[in-house]
């Protein structure tokens, strides 16, 4: 991070001492920190390509040819959208959730009119540009052996239907940042729209997978040909919803299986993202939580993460 320095000093007529006048000398000195805030700037980059002709040409009628530099390359043909223009925009609606119709009153502060319309019509063709990549990350996600999908409800404007959805398909770790010690499995998550929520979607996008899905237990990813295994996360909260409608009576049986879903969680904490050969000290106390979850017949999923899915397989 940039760092401006600003010495605060005495005069040097005061560096002296008040008893003797002898020269005063520094013993030390205190430090304080600020953080200062620099609003964006916005600037115009004015291209100018000068043109070129000959004069001796021109004076004899001779057919005269112009030179000019060529066009530079822009993301947004005949636009006026620079790339940091273009990431901003789509940083600030996907990253930060900023809806363009917000991002329009903010450039309209800096005196820039710019449209949500205008703005919807650069993101669609950005989208365009990023799809050889897009599909680069498909392929590499339809190659790793557990993949996590999840589907949400999405309002579109002016759209057909009243709800459509957004489909999620993820690998690798819970995070850009963390990595699966041992595993070269990337960290991938890619959207899927659609204006349905039916099985056919997941089929299409996962295209014949049959590696480890694990998904929420949603009927319509029984449909592909993939191994399913669930949440513990979701199996969860059936028994938190259980305990709670019990109220003063007790729950004593919901609570049986909390304590042993926690246990679960435990030993996944210890597990972290190791792989397998680190952890075989913990394989005994994670087989007694799994054989105690199966007598009481609670064994519906594997985890809520990918890396203990990774032990059990």
């Amino acid at each position: 991070m940039p760092r401006e320095v600003i010495v605060h000093d005495i005069p040097d007529e005061d560096k002296v001492c008040d008893c003797c006048a002898g020269t005063l000398h520094c013993i030390g000195e205190d430090k304080s920190e600020k953080l200062q805030f620099i609003p964006a700037q916005v600037k115009v980059i004015e291209h100018v390509r000068p043109k070129y002709a000959c004069r001796t040409c021109e004076k004899e009628g001779i057919s005269n040819t112009v030179k000019q530099a060529p066009v530079p390359h822009s993301v947004i043909p005949k636009g006026y959208a620079t790339p940091s223009l273009l990431s901003q925009i789509i940083t600030s609606k996907y990253q930060y959730g900023l809806p363009l119709y917000r991002q329009e009153a903010m450039f309209k502060q800096h005196g820039i009119e710019l449209s949500r319309k205008t703005m919807a019509d650069w993101i669609i063709r950005c989208a365009e540009l990023f799809k050889p990549l897009y599909d680069q990350l498909h392929q590499h996600l339809l190659r790793q052996p557990v993949i996590q999908a999840d589907e949400t409800s999405l309002k579109v404007v002016d759209s057909d239907k009243a709800t459509s959805y957004m489909w999620l398909y993820a690998t690798g770790a819970d995070s850009p940042q963390a990595t699966i010690t041992g595993s070269v499995i990337p960290n991938i998550v890619l959207y899927d729209y659609h204006n349905s929520r039916a099985g056919r979607c997941a089929v299409d996008f996962l295209d014949g997978y049959d590696g480890y899905l694990q998904v929420d237990g949603y009927q319509g990813y029984e449909q592909t040909q993939a191994t399913l295994v669930g949440c513990w996360a979701h199996a969860r909260r059936k028994f938190m919803e259980a305990k709670k409608g019990a109220g003063s009576k007790g729950s004593g049986k919901a609570d049986w299986a909390l304590n042993h879903i926690q246990k679960l969680y435990r030993v996944e904490l210890s597990i972290g993202t190791l792989m397998a050969p680190p952890i075989c000290g913990l394989m005994e106390p994670l087989k007694t939580v799994i054989f105690a979850l199966k007598q009481g017949g609670l064994f519906l999923a594997f985890s809520s993460s990918s890396s203990l899915i990774t032990v059990l397989t």
